[in-house]
């Protein structure tokens, strides 16, 4: 555990630097206004209406995207320029040059700013490089990397369509610019993208060296097609991410293009479609229901944000916010849609169902439980042999329940974790998972979760001297927090009596069991102060070890009563036979392996761990052990068979080819030649 805390602290503080350069939202340099954030889902449902078609849609986003240009160009959204795009496309090359001269105008203007300040510094002795790994120091102008694929994705495209003076700005933000090297995920990607593209433009010679792909990018090339093989054989980084996602799967559209080879586009578009197809499963109108690579924040609405609007743009749901700015503008400019059966796999909610997928890890799996209304989503763990722990990204929202939610100012998730961030202001941009103290089982629509080791001294939070204001929850002790949104329509609080809370949100009943009684304020607000009402509350279970279990329902399986008459119903009907126990169980580790000189190392001690066993409504049994083992029935979860991707539409073994099927005709995508094939089922 000290290992994973350690590295937890330390992905705390560097993320805490990178912030700036590696959020799609803002720009380091300009300070730019966010384009997707927490409060992007704060308007009324009446100004959000449904399109139930594609063809809607499209529209729909199109004429919100080109309804107010002057309101676009204030925007350092990339996203500015696919409404450029639109503009190309509909003849208007006026207004998207004058669109693309402005954004690139903005950036050149910011980049020329940091270079004379930079040259200022160097001539009074104050100038300090900063170092971006391989070698390299953040020289100037150091362009946002965001930015930079948004100019040259439509430079690509529509350059025939530009005038001399617009294609002179372009190559000058492009060529002039020092940052090739990208550290996150996304921008690993992006950045040699950028790079890639830059360099069939304008040419190696105009170009900076990079310290990791060189000028000419022949090593970026080879990176693209490792990072295709992965995404098709092992899901995509940052799958699922509300920032990031369309950074690293969004991106592999844009291959499409004269100036990359057709064979390295062919591979593109196919690992994308592939992704929206591991995604289609776990979407449910507005709701992505399934753990994030990497999110934030921890509060969603149903009007699905950042790159969940790709999802709706292709299958529906609760309409996000629509403008010029918005990320949903990217997938309506680009030209792939999604075919039938893929659409049907993210429609079809007749029956609840179960699916399970496998990404951001190869000891990470993850459930989702669909039921019409709702589900419940939840990564597990597992630990390898060798005594070395894996862990789950901090920065992502935690797991729990997503539901359908028709006021679009309200949250529509309710979660449970033991953070890896609680406190004020937020260190991380979300509470997180602090995987090194809780872990989750999931069977159907029951949610179990361990927490271990809470009040160890050696592992307590600490204030952050370098964040003004910073304030933690508790320095004494970690806890169980759970997150409860404001729009129920029942409530009972057995929390200070028996540890038991009951709600009913219209669309889902929730219960909540702890392994102790606890106090909670209805209505109470949240201490981070980021969740979308001051309606909405949180309570928290201390202790040394504490164990938690969410139980779900249907509203269907209590017909003709009233919201205070279904809940109580649902109470007896949990309360009946749902039970909490927590335990302890000792983990032996294995015996230690002689290393290659025949040194073998001293063996670990044995240690005793929290396991919590829940009995739902139903009389199935969850069982917990902390780090250790995972039984449903009393029978032990088979992790090492897991898919890649699993439901009733689509099937993906791990490293295997996918197939995606409506019962009638089947898809079939080899990842090994590169090819897409339909047929009818073979009966």
């Amino acid at each position: 555990m000290k290992t994973q805390t350690t590295l937890l602290l330390l992905c705390c503080f560097f993320l805490s630097c990178l912030r700036a350069a590696d959020t799609p939202a803002s720009d380091a340099q300009e300070g730019t206004p966010a384009a997707t954030t927490p409060e992007e889902g704060k308007v009324s449902a009446a100004q959000l209406p449904d399109y139930p078609t594609l063809a809607q849609r499209e529209k729909a986003t199109v004429d919100a995207a080109l309804a107010d240009l002057e309101a676009v160009k204030k925007s350092y959204s990339p996203m500015v320029c696919w409404t450029a795009q639109l503009l190309y496309k509909a003849g208007r090359i006026d207004e998207a040059n004058d669109i693309m001269r402005t954004y690139v105008g903005k950036l050149i203007s910011g980049a020329k700013a940091r270079i004379e300040s930079t040259e200022k510094a160097k001539a009074k002795g104050t100038y300090t490089s900063i170092p971006v790994g391989n070698g390299q120091v953040w020289g100037e102008p150091h362009v946002n990397g965001f930015g930079l694929w948004g100019i040259l994705t439509a430079y690509s495209r529509y350059k025939d369509k530009m005038d001399p003076a617009l294609k002179n700005d372009i190559e000058w933000i492009c060529t002039k610019n020092t940052s090739w090297a990208g550290s996150t995920g996304n921008l690993s990607f992006l950045i040699p993208f950028n790079l890639y593209l830059a360099d069939r433009i304008w040419g190696p010679d105009k170009l900076p060296k990079d310290g990791r792909y060189g000028a000419r990018g022949d090593g970026a090339v080879k990176m693209f097609y490792k990072r295709m093989d992965y995404t098709v054989s092992r899901g995509s980084p940052e799958f699922a991410s509300r920032p990031y996602m369309m950074y690293n799967v969004g991106t592999l559209l844009n291959f499409d293009n004269a100036f990359i080879d057709p064979e390295l586009s062919k591979r593109a578009r196919m690992a994308y479609e592939m992704s929206m197809a591991h995604a289609a499963g776990s979407w449910l109108k507005g709701n992505w229901i399934t753990p994030a690579g990497r999110s934030y924040p921890g509060y969603v609405s149903q009007s699905p944000g950042g790159s969940a609007g790709m999802l709706w743009t292709y299958f529906g749901g609760k309409t996000p916010k629509l403008s010029g700015m918005s990320p949903v503008v990217f997938s309506v400019a680009e030209s792939w849609r999604p075919p039938e059966l893929i659409v049907k796999a993210a429609t079809d909610r007749s029956k609840p169902y179960v699916h399970r997928s496998r990404f951001d890890g190869i000891h990470h799996f993850q459930t989702s439980y669909i039921n019409k209304t709702y589900g419940v989503f939840s990564t597990a763990l597992t630990h390898p042999p060798t005594g070395r722990k894996s862990s789950i990204w901090g920065q992502c929202y935690p797991y729990g329940v997503m539901f359908d939610q028709p006021d679009t100012s309200k949250a529509s998730i309710c979660w449970m974790t033991v953070p890896c961030c609680d406190d004020n202001p937020l260190t991380n941009w979300t509470q997180g998972v602090s995987s090194g103290f809780c872990e989750y089982l999931q069977r159907e629509g029951t949610l179990l979760m361990v927490a271990n080791d809470l009040r160890n001294p050696a592992f307590l939070p600490k204030i952050r001297a370098d964040i003004r204001g910073h304030r933690q929850f508790s320095l004494e002790t970690r806890s169980i927090l759970a997150y409860i949104p404001d729009g129920y329509l029942a409530i009972i609080d057995d929390a200070s009596k028996d540890g038991r809370v009951f709600l009913d949100y219209g669309s889902v009943l929730v219960s909540f069991c702890a392994s102790q009684p606890f106090t909670w304020k209805q209505h109470g607000g949240t201490f981070s102060g980021n969740s979308p009402s001051k309606q909405d509350s949180e309570f928290r279970i201390a202790g040394d070890n504490a164990a938690l279990a969410m139980e779900t329902a249907s509203p269907d399986e209590f017909p003709g009563m009233s919201p205070e008459q279904r809940l109580a119903a649902f109470k007896a009907a949990v309360v009946s036979k749902s039970r909490i126990a927590l335990g302890s169980e000792v983990l032996t580790p294995p015996a230690p392996q002689p290393d290659a000189k025949g040194r073998t190392p001293k063996p670990e001690a044995p240690r005793t761990v929290a396991k919590a066993t829940y009995t739902d409504r139903q009389g199935h049994v969850l069982e917990k052990t902390f780090q250790g083992p995972a039984k449903i029935d009393g029978k032990e979860v088979d992790y090492e068979s897991w898919p890649l991707v699993d439901n009733p539409w689509v099937h993906q073994d791990w490293d295997g080819n996918m197939r995606v099927t409506d019962g009638t005709t089947e898809r079939l995508y080899d990842v090994k030649n590169w090819t897409i094939t339909e047929q009818p089922v073979k009966r």
